[in-house]
């Protein structure tokens, strides 16, 4: 746990949570769908936040001009986000900084140990999703002792 506290203070960590969540996260899965509209929910659930969050981060995207909304012409009761030219600019930017300071953590740690973390953070996403079940009917098995 120690060195999991530390390393979340690091620079590195505070740069790349914000592809993980809030803004700029919901700006990361818009271009990672490509030339594709989404909707406010697909944003709501890739993100795994409430409806209402998913909603006040597209507000404040929409403020600051980096993405638009309009009616879906497919579905006049639901709305697509997409990107402006600010917003694209905006991302670029952000993960042009992340790809440098992932150089310069390469350049410290060297090739083998940076393809050797890269395993091991692998391991632990897809054990996460191998574990799922089990927390799930370890939960199940709670609710019903209540």
């Amino acid at each position: 746990m120690q060195e999991l506290w530390r390393m979340n203070k690091i620079d590195l960590m505070l740069s790349l949570r914000e592809f993980v969540e809030g803004e700029t996260a919901a700006l990361w899965y818009l271009h990672s769908c490509g030339s594709e509209r989404v909707s406010p929910s697909q944003i709501s659930e890739n993100l795994h936040v409430s409806r209402a969050r998913a909603a006040n981060i597209l507000r404040s995207l929409r403020s600051k001009g980096y993405v638009e909304m309009e009616i879906s012409p497919d579905d006049r009761r639901k709305m697509d986000v997409f990107f402006t030219p600010k917003g694209k600019k905006f991302l670029e930017e952000k993960y042009d900084f992340l790809v440098r300071y992932f150089d310069l953590f390469v350049d410290v740690l060297g090739e083998a140990d940076i393809l050797e973390l890269t395993r091991l953070l692998k391991r632990v996403s897809d054990s996460d999703r191998l574990l799922k079940p089990e927390r799930e009917r370890r939960n199940l098995t709670r609710e019903e002792d209540v």
